[in-house]
């Protein structure tokens, strides 16, 4: 099992350095501050979901308790932060299609009075 999380600790960090390396402009502000406090919510979780698979056993109870409701805590914040960030795109997309139908509209007014000065 800490195989498999080293490897997926490795590939979450590199994902967190491609966000922080993207250039202006790639991904709106609000879904990348999202996406790296997912990604560091995740950066928690892995060692410890590890350590609860491989190392932890109930011959100490209580640790082992500790370390699965933080766990759960943890994977509860990340699939929170991914609702939070569907619902962002959502917003994202609502307020681009209303600008989109904004300048449809302005480019078809625009057309429109051009054509009635040429049929003149």
């Amino acid at each position: 099992m800490l195989p498999i999380a080293l490897i997926a600790l490795v590939i979450q960090a590199g994902y967190l350095i491609a966000l922080k390396e993207l250039p202006k402009g790639v991904m709106p502000p609000s879904r990348k501050r999202i996406r790296t406090a997912s990604g560091w919510m995740s950066i928690f979780a892995i060692p410890l979901a590890a350590y609860g698979f491989g190392i932890a056993t109930t011959a100490d109870p209580k640790l082992y308790a500790i370390v699965w409701l933080v766990v759960i805590a943890l994977l509860g914040g990340v699939l929170m932060l991914a609702g939070l960030d569907a619902i962002n795109t959502m917003r994202l997309h609502r307020k681009a299609a209303v600008r989109l139908s904004s300048e449809f509209r302005e480019a078809l007014k625009i057309e429109s009075t051009t054509d009635e000065v040429t049929d003149e």
